[in-house]
C-alpha cells in the first residue's frame, strides 16, 4: 500500500524503516543504538558512535567533523582540570 507521503514508490514499511531502522545505522549487521545502549555509552561518547558508525553511508566528512567535536568535548572532560595536552606533570 502506498502512502502519502510525497513518494508514491515508498511505501508504509519502507517509512516505518526510515524512522526505526535507518540503513546508515544498521550497516555491519548491528544497529549504531544497539551498541551504544549495551556499552553504556554516555551522550557524548554515543555521538561519537554514532557520527562515525554513518559517516560512509550518510553526510561522509561532515558526519566525521561531528564526530570531531563531540570527540574534542570527551577529551577536554577527561582530562585533569588545567591540563590541556594530558600530560601526567
Amino acid at each position: 500500500m502506498d502512502i502519502d507521503n510525497g513518494h508514491s514508490d515508498i511505501t508504509e514499511q519502507e517509512v516505518d524503516d526510515l524512522v526505526n531502522h535507518p540503513k546508515h545505522y544498521t550497516a555491519g549487521g548491528i544497529e549504531c543504538i544497539d551498541y551504544i545502549n549495551a556499552c553504556k555509552f554516555d551522550y557524548l561518547e554515543g555521538n561519537i558512535v554514532k557520527y562515525v558508525t554513518r559517516y560512509k553511508h550518510k553526510n561522509g566528512v561532515e558526519d566525521l567533523r561531528k564526530a570531531e567535536f563531540y570527540l574534542r568535548m570527551l577529551i577536554e572532560r577527561e582530562l585533569p582540570h588545567g591540563n590541556r595536552y594530558g600530560d601526567k606533570t
